[in-house]
Parts: C-alpha cells; sequence; structure tokens
C-alpha cells in the first residue's frame, strides 16, 4: 500500500464519530441495533477500514443488552483497520506498536535506506511502519475479517495470553518488515 491511498487522520475520525454515533442510537432497539451493526460489519469484512476501527471500538467497549465486549476481536479489527492504512486507529495502536516500532526507527542505517528507496518521509514513517507492522501482524495471525464477528459470544475481557498472541506475531513480522524496508 502507498502512503497516498492511507485514510487520512480527520476522515477516519470524522468517519468513526458518525458511525459511532449511529450504532449508539440503534441501541435503543435490538432488532435495529442487529440491522445496523450486521451492515456496519458488512463493510468491515470488505475491507472499510473506518467501518473496522468502529467495529472494533465496540467489541472493546460493548454495548450494554446488545453486544459483549471480546478483547481478542477488537485487538484483530483494530489491527486489520491499520493494515488498511486507518492512521486514526494506527494512532490508537501506538502504544501496542511500539517496541516494534523502536526496533526499526532506531535502526538509524535501516530507516536512512528505507527513506531513500520507499515512499517514506519523516512526516509519514511512523504511519507507514505502523501500517507494515499491522499487515505483518494480519500475515502471522493468517486474521481474517469473517473470524472476529460473533456478536452472540460470551465476553471476552482483556487476558495477558490473547495479548501475548498478538505481542508474538509483532516480534515475529519485525525482521520481516526490516528486510522490506530495505529491499
Amino acid at each position: 500500500m502507498d502512503y497516498s491511498d492511507f485514510t487520512k487522520r480527520k476522515d477516519a475520525y470524522d468517519g468513526f464519530l458518525k458511525i459511532r454515533r449511529q450504532v449508539l442510537e440503534s441501541a435503543k432497539s435490538a432488532k435495529v441495533f442487529n440491522d445496523v451493526f450486521a451492515d456496519i460489519c458488512t463493510r468491515a469484512i470488505m475491507d472499510d477500514c473506518v467501518a473496522q476501527d468502529c467495529v472494533a471500538y465496540f467489541f472493546n467497549k460493548g454495548v450494554p443488552d446488545r453486544l459483549m465486549i471480546n478483547y481478542n476481536y477488537y485487538l484483530g479489527w483494530e489491527i486489520l483497520a491499520g493494515a488498511n492504512g486507518n492512521e486514526f486507529a494506527l494512532e490508537k495502536l501506538e502504544f501496542f506498536l511500539n517496541p516494534a516500532l523502536e526496533q526499526i526507527v532506531n535502526d538509524t542505517e535501516l530507516l536512512t535506506y528505507a527513506m531513500q528507496m520507499r515512499n517514506i518521509n519523516k512526516n509519514n514513517a511512523l504511519m507507514v511502519i505502523s501500517n507494515l507492522l499491522c499487515e505483518g501482524i494480519v500475515d502471522q495471525l493468517q486474521l481474517k475479517p469473517k473470524d472476529l464477528i460473533d456478536i452472540q459470544s460470551k465476553a471476552v475481557l482483556y487476558s495477558p495470553e490473547i495479548n501475548r498472541r498478538y505481542l508474538d506475531a509483532l516480534d515475529k513480522c519485525v525482521l520481516d518488515v526490516a528486510k522490506f524496508l530495505i529491499s
């Protein structure tokens, strides 16, 4: 993905707010909520990175009497949104991605070479590298949108085991990202 294909932070944020408002307003009725959320999930499955970020948000926060919190689904959707170039999602993932980002960004030689050979500059480097890391996690875990939707499932709260699965995938993809940046 070229940086020009990214969904800029402002557009992603504005779209997120619009979808979030729509879902929250629909929560007054189970049928309306199910229809609205199903529509957003369909858009998310079709690689709409703003819808993916919003689906992640609702799996992270839940909707009382409508949708259970599911940390695994939340993190999977947020990473998919980042892999699809959503700058707002990438910004939210920065803390999670930070150890890998530091490894790459602190390698001055690698970063200098990547900036010369790739469409990377000091203004977009963090977003481009974060995007590549998310793409790597998606590949490592073979994340598929259809596997990250089950609104009837029981609540799955944060656990070190779930987080470790994603962190291990992040660790495994750092070398691949570094190789890509200098290829």
